[in-house]
């Protein structure tokens, strides 16, 4: 692995594994140790901070803490350039919990009961291989910026649940361990979009459970990248859209493709309200390659012939857009 562990690791076995992926996040990955420190269990956990070979003193914080816990928390340390991606999959490669809980650094867990409440409930039901819980989405300031998200209800989701829209915030997942040994060779290329292939591994193997309870705080800082909505996540759940299908059932591929072609239309819309004719052709022509047994071909071809309609007068005019 391109990872190097800077501790011994503890002998206990752990039932619950608490992955930290960290990077640049000196200010805040000790608001997270601390909330998973404060967590009132009755068994044995590990906490497993990585740092993405950070610029600023993310590594020294890890440090500290795992000097003053060394049997609850390790530290490993990434090779340079490694990537996202690869941070978190060796992550999942060094749990030794039955059950993985997700935590990125920058967020925050509120519930000092929320792993007793999720180990208990999958260990309660082997059915169910995943449970998430709602959150709050703040600011880095603490500012609540949505009081509850997902915005749906209570209970047990499934695969097509999974596959229509990425419904778990990460720090609300915990899922039976081992789920990184099916992930494709092309996750390693799905940064940001890091936790969505996972979830719907996880469907296949059970159900997905979201408890109604507020157990965590996420944190959306101004800067980040999916605060820019839009043309971003289009473009994210397109890439998640064109690589899916090969880890799914025969049955599900007919609705990856229908969710594909919708994010493809948006995308074409948008981009022809930006004046990007070209670019919204080449979203046209993605959603009218995007076949599904669910829907008819008059939508896709609308789409496709709105854009060459209005690149092609776009041309006559002699005006000028982005390519």
């Amino acid at each position: 692995m391109a990872v190097i562990e800077d501790n011994p690791v503890p002998p206990a076995t752990p039932l619950v594994s608490v992955i930290i992926p960290a990077y640049n996040q000196a200010g805040l990955l000790g608001r997270a140790l601390d909330s998973v420190l404060m967590q009132q269990v009755g068994f044995q956990i590990e906490i497993i901070v990585s740092d993405d070979y950070s610029p600023d003193n993310t590594l020294e914080v890890a440090r500290a803490y795992q000097a003053r816990h060394p049997g609850a928390i390790r530290v490993l340390r990434q090779v340079p350039n490694a990537g996202m991606a690869r941070n978190y999959f060796d992550l999942f490669a060094h749990c030794r919990g039955r059950y993985t809980a997700w935590l990125d650094a920058d967020d925050y867990w509120t519930d000092p009961q929320k792993l007793a409440v999720q180990a208990q409930t999958l260990e309660s039901d082997p059915s169910i291989s995943m449970c998430l819980h709602f959150v709050r989405v703040v600011t880095p300031e603490g500012e609540v910026r949505h009081a509850k998200i997902p915005h749906l209800p209570a209970g047990a989701y499934g695969l097509a649940d999974l596959v229509r829209q990425n419904i778990v915030p990460s720090c609300s997942a915990m899922f039976r361990g081992g789920l990184h040994t099916r992930l494709p060779d092309w996750y390693l290329e799905m940064a940001p979009i890091t936790d969505w292939p996972l979830w719907v591994l996880a469907a296949q193997s059970g159900k997905v459970l979201l408890i109604d309870r507020i157990m965590a705080d996420y944190t959306r800082a101004p800067g980040s990248e999916f605060n820019k909505g839009g043309l971003f996540c289009l473009r994210q759940d397109a890439k998640f859209y064109e690589r899916i299908e090969s880890v799914l059932p025969p049955q599900h591929h007919g609705l990856a493709r229908m969710e594909k072609r919708k994010r493809y239309e948006s995308m074409a819309y948008l981009l022809r309200k930006q004046g990007d004719l070209i670019g919204a052709r080449k979203a046209a022509f993605k959603a009218f390659c995007s076949p599904s047994a669910f829907e008819s071909v008059y939508g896709k071809t609308k789409t496709l012939g709105m854009a060459l309609l209005r690149e092609m007068l776009w041309r006559l005019r002699g005006s000028k857009t982005t390519a």
